[in-house]
């Protein structure tokens, strides 16, 4: 059973191998929930062998095809769903902290993904970075340093071919799971950046600018993202209407809601009931 904090932190223990990595294969039906919204300190590579999955990961929403990966950095929220066809995936997931070492390198580079100043392109297509994965995956039970060298060399072809941005002096702030904190206990309530930064006492600049670089959304990005979640729950329930829904989920006006729902999922809540 999974276990998660107050502000979707995933509180789940993680069994991981010798080697300190952990994979699991799943199967989704079409249309079903991937995995609820939550975030982690780990580390997270979903490789899609089947089917196509819409991954929501900070402010962003992509489209996995066969044969992809999609790279899931620590501390971004993230969910997933499937689309036509039943998904067949792997994940691989990991603790970047476990790899640090006493090398200037690792100190530059892996400390950089664990604090979010290491900006990524999230798929990951490259052939050579996609071998080194499946290196991963093949070799998960050797028991031995070679499964561990395949995790260096997947984390050097990630800087090598998807690395955006290595950014410096940016980290986490406790402050930022208070307010996602505030957010999941009163999302149904007429939030706005305005309200948020009195509550906290945060002008709108400082407040916007620490939240983002924690959790790479803005406030109501994360605001919204938690009442689609919400919605499309509630619909797939199939036991309340739409405007009993648009109210639950914060939505004063059902029309407005209906369009937010269709910018974030492509299709409007009616078709999904």
């Amino acid at each position: 059973m999974l276990l998660f904090s107050e502000n979707n932190q995933e509180l789940t223990p993680i069994d991981y191998n010798p080697a300190a990595i952990k994979i699991l294969k799943f199967s989704i039906p079409e249309g079903e929930d991937c995995f609820r919204i939550h975030w982690h300190d780990r580390m997270e590579f979903l490789r899609l062998h089947k089917g196509e999955m819409y991954v929501t990961h900070g402010a962003n929403v992509t489209k996995l095809h066969a044969g992809e990966i999609i790279l899931l950095p620590p501390k971004v929220p993230h969910y997933a769903h499937a689309g036509q066809g039943e998904l067949l995936y792997d994940v691989l997931m990991f603790d970047v902290r476990s790899f640090y070492n006493e090398s200037d390198i690792c100190k530059t580079f892996l400390p950089a993904i664990y604090n979010g100043r290491a900006k990524f392109n999230p798929v990951i297509s490259h052939a050579e970075t996609i071998d080194s994965f499946d290196q991963i995956i093949a070799n998960e039970n050797c028991g031995s340093l070679e499964l561990i060298s395949y995790i260096y060399l997947f984390l050097y072809q990630l800087f090598k071919h998807n690395l955006l941005e290595l950014q410096t002096g940016i980290d986490g702030n406790e402050i930022v799971r208070k307010i996602t904190e505030y957010i999941e206990e009163n999302f149904a309530e007429d939030l706005s950046t305005a309200t948020l930064c009195s509550h906290f006492g945060y002008t709108a600049a400082h407040f916007c600018r620490k939240f983002k670089d924690v959790t790479g959304l803005t406030p109501m990005n994360y605001l919204k993202i938690r009442r689609m979640e919400e919605a499309y729950k509630l619909l797939k329930r199939g036991n309340h209407n739409i405007n009993e829904i648009a109210m639950h989920c914060g939505y004063m006006d059902a029309n407005y809601f209906t369009r937010c729902f269709k910018s974030h999922f492509g299709i409007p809540p009616s078709q999904l009931k």
